[in-house]
């Protein structure tokens, strides 16, 4: 099988669309990519591939193979973009349950009105590469997916429903993922909104520098200047996908977006480990780039039997953490439930702390400091 993962050219390796157009899409490519995986998880990555999408770009391909892992299911960057597991565990994806988007909240098929001064745009189905673990999988990871994709008519709609409601402050443009669009169209869509008014925040979510850090062209950073982009949020999930070339990509973006943050889910086999982390957050952190969050597995997301952590191991790996790593690089942790988001208290099940405790009529709040220790504080 001819192996379309080597370019003929180094410029058709930077090219951002050579690298999508030669993207696995099946478990034969990417067994030939990676110089085979042996005949149980073809048969595995095959049988799943009947109700969700592939799609590995070369350039994280070549971040794959230089991993030094015996088996590839200990490959943090595979684990991450291969439906690899044999079985679902019940109570898990079943292909019809939403994570994150109630009814009630979708003013039009694209725009999700779910927090009070934000809405978000769903302007594409589509991504450069599919995580497997995504809490869009409705949206995203199905070969046929029922959920709208964005038309003109749903976005002109989203617009009026925006300029109607005074009290939206940003619009958070997301997906799929949006730099799969042309820097035309994401012109025309960022254009549209600054249109509607000059304080509106726009925020844009991509992973595009994961998987296929080439995207970010001269074109894309004017577009993004022009139109007054404000914070851009790239989705990273360990050290070894900050690459040199992730870099000169967020260099680019830096040129023109004044704030870049991460999000990063915790999934167990790839980051669930306090250095891991804690060298992921401190590299964002050296490269001006804000760790933002850190979102806890959703339930209806695939594969729950090999990413999910418990809320209590997330606890402590995030207590070991915390003002032992710069709070400027520490994420908030969070679980992303379909009703919004809850930032989770860095407390043991059986901790009975804080609380307030009332001595001599004086009020006192009671904690546990960052050694481990109990502290007080007189709070009348």
């Amino acid at each position: 099988m001819e192996n379309k993962s080597i370019p003929s050219t180094a410029d058709e390796w930077c090219d951002w669309h050579w690298q999508q157009r030669n993207a696995c899409r099946d478990e034969q490519s990417l067994s030939s990519a990676l110089g085979g995986l042996g005949e149980r998880l073809e048969k595995a990555i095959r049988n799943n591939l009947s109700s969700r999408k592939i799609q590995i770009t070369p350039y994280y391909i070549s971040l794959m193979k230089k991993q030094k892992h015996i088996d590839w299911l200990d490959n943090p960057l595979f684990r991450q973009v291969v439906p690899f597991w044999e079985d679902e565990p019940a109570g898990g994806f079943d292909g019809s349950s939403e994570n994150w988007e109630m009814n009630h909240e979708m003013k039009t098929p694209i725009c999700q009105h779910k927090y009070d001064n934000r809405v978000i745009l769903r302007i594409t189905n589509t991504c450069n590469s599919y995580c497997q673990f995504c809490f869009e999988a409705l949206r995203t990871l199905q070969p046929n997916s029922s959920k709208e994709n964005s038309k003109r008519s749903y976005f002109e709609s989203s617009l009026d429903y925006i300029k109607s409601t005074p009290s939206i402050d940003e619009v958070i443009l997301s997906g799929g993922d949006p730099l799969m669009l042309t820097d035309k169209k994401l012109d025309q869509v960022l254009r549209a909104l600054r249109e509607l008014r000059d304080d509106l925040l726009i925020r844009l979510h991509s992973r595009s520098l994961t998987f296929n850090p080439f995207r970010i062209t001269d074109g894309l950073v004017s577009t993004f200047s022009e139109s007054g982009l404000n914070a851009f949020g790239v989705h990273v999930c360990h050290p070894s996908e900050l690459t040199d070339d992730f870099l000169h990509a967020v260099r680019r973006l830096q040129q023109s977006v004044p704030l870049i943050f991460c999000n990063t889910p915790l999934l167990k086999g790839v980051n669930d480990n306090p250095e891991i982390l804690r060298a992921l957050f401190l590299k964002l952190y050296r490269i001006g780039i804000k760790p933002y969050y850190l979102y806890h597995f959703m339930p209806f997301s695939p594969g729950a039997a090999v990413y999910k952590n418990s809320i209590s191991e997330a606890v402590d790996i995030m207590s070991q953490l915390k003002r032992r790593v710069s709070n400027i690089a520490l994420p908030e942790y969070v679980l992303p439930h379909a009703d919004g988001k809850f930032t989770v208290p860095l407390t043991g099940e059986d901790c009975q702390f804080p609380h307030y405790e009332k001595r001599d009529d004086q009020l006192y709040y009671r904690f546990i400091n960052w050694k481990g220790d109990v502290s007080e504080w007189l709070d009348n």
